[in-house]
């Protein structure tokens, strides 16, 4: 049974009754007498407190506690957090992004050039003057034409995350001036630091790998680390024989053994190795003694969706969806986006969940949709991450 928070005026009448039971004879209530008055900051005062008792009592439990974004100034979510769990349930901050850059000359004339540890390039500037800095984690030595260097982008968060052939700008001065920078790769890993919304399914992920070495542990720490949009986790067994060096021969019967693979992905649908790596070093302290998870990136597979929809002329966005079907499109895409690694494309579960946002049973703004592109269910191997390509209503 739900709790009833009394109104001020409950608390009034409350006050009121208890004066007249005491007393019958104080009947005077009219507004501006002295009851009233009583009354009045009675229940005024029993408000206030009644509201800082919920307030407090609302940030020991994770749905009703909040961060800065709520409270303005303080995170009672993160709190609470680390306050049952320990440090390691900190908000996350916002993380910089990670790539690879190539450096390349025409002519190696000007002898080995040096590439410090620090050493920024940058994307060019947009319209805005607005540009992207990135810096090198460790010295390289270009002795050639062309050398790779991982780069970290200066200040976190999304903006980091460039497309390839766009970091194109040294800002450090080398000692050979014929040096040129690209990157090949998108650069992946820049996170803005998590929403409230955000955090509470960190929390959540964080505790499941508390339990370790299952499934849902391994795929838990993945998806916590900066970057990781999906990740899926597939245990096998490998038969396998016991053999006899010495004597060149097998012994015993054949037995299986534990084969345990990661297949992560970012919001690209593929993976850099410098993110396989960071995830390798998360899933380490939740694996099994003596079993190795391998950690692999999975391979994007752009799919083109045609659909076609039958508005319902007493719909909402009726009038808005006869001349652009953006939002539907919008749930498309984000579909495909959201399949797990290794699941492809089915074109009766699609239709019903796009029905099941915009038909009868959500907003009833489509009486029907179907699948035109692709003519026929999409299958994938475990490796493959299916991504929205070309999506459109037709």
């Amino acid at each position: 049974m739900a709790i009833q928070v009394p109104s001020q005026q409950d608390l009034y009448d409350l006050f009121k009754n208890e004066v007249q039971a005491v007393n019958p004879e104080l009947t005077d209530f009219e507004e501006g007498s002295k009851l009233d008055s009583l009354g009045g900051g009675f229940s005024t005062a029993g408000q206030e407190v009644l509201k800082l008792v919920i307030d407090q009592f609302s940030k020991t439990f994770f749905d009703t506690s909040h961060g800065p974004e709520i409270t303005g100034n303080t995170d009672d979510l993160q709190t609470l957090a680390v306050d049952h769990f320990g440090d390691g349930f900190a908000r996350p901050a916002a993380a910089p992004a990670v790539g690879v850059v190539t450096f390349t000359r025409p002519t190696s004339a000007a002898g080995n050039v040096t590439i410090n540890v620090g050493t920024i390039v940058k994307t060019a500037k947009d319209s805005n003057g607005k540009e992207q800095r990135f810096a090198t984690d460790a010295t390289v030595v270009m002795t050639g034409l062309n050398i790779n260097a991982s780069v970290e982008a200066v200040e976190a968060g999304t903006d980091g995350n460039v497309q390839n052939g766009t970091v194109v700008v040294i800002e450090t001065a080398l000692t050979d001036p014929t040096v040129v920078v690209t990157n090949a790769a998108t650069f992946t890993g820049g996170e803005a630091e998590d929403t409230d919304a955000e955090y509470r399914e960190f929390i959540r992920r964080k505790i499941e790998t508390l339990r370790g070495a299952t499934k849902a542990a391994i795929e838990a720490a993945a998806l916590n680390v900066p970057g990781v949009q999906t990740a899926t986790a597939i245990e096998d067994a490998i038969a396998v024989k016991e053999w006899n060096i010495g004597g060149n021969t097998t012994v015993g019967a054949y037995f299986r053994i534990p084969r345990a693979r990661l297949y992560i992905a970012d919001s690209n649908g593929t993976a850099s190795q410098a993110l396989v790596d960071n995830v390798d070093l998360a899933v380490f302290s939740v694996r099994a003694c003596g079993v190795r998870v391998e950690v692999i990136g999975a391979t994007a597979l752009a799919v083109n969706w045609t659909g076609s929809i039958v508005l319902n002329p007493s719909g909402p966005s009726f009038t808005e969806f006869s001349s652009n079907p953006q939002r539907i499109i919008d749930s498309m895409e984000q579909y495909l986006n959201g399949l797990a690694i290794g699941v492809g494309f089915d074109r009766g579960l699609a239709r019903l969940a796009i029905l099941a946002i915009w038909g009868p049973s959500g907003t009833n703004d489509l009486t029907d949709f179907n699948t035109s592109v692709p003519t026929g269910n999409i299958s994938v191997i475990a490796t493959d991450k299916i991504i929205a390509g070309t999506v459109v209503i037709a």
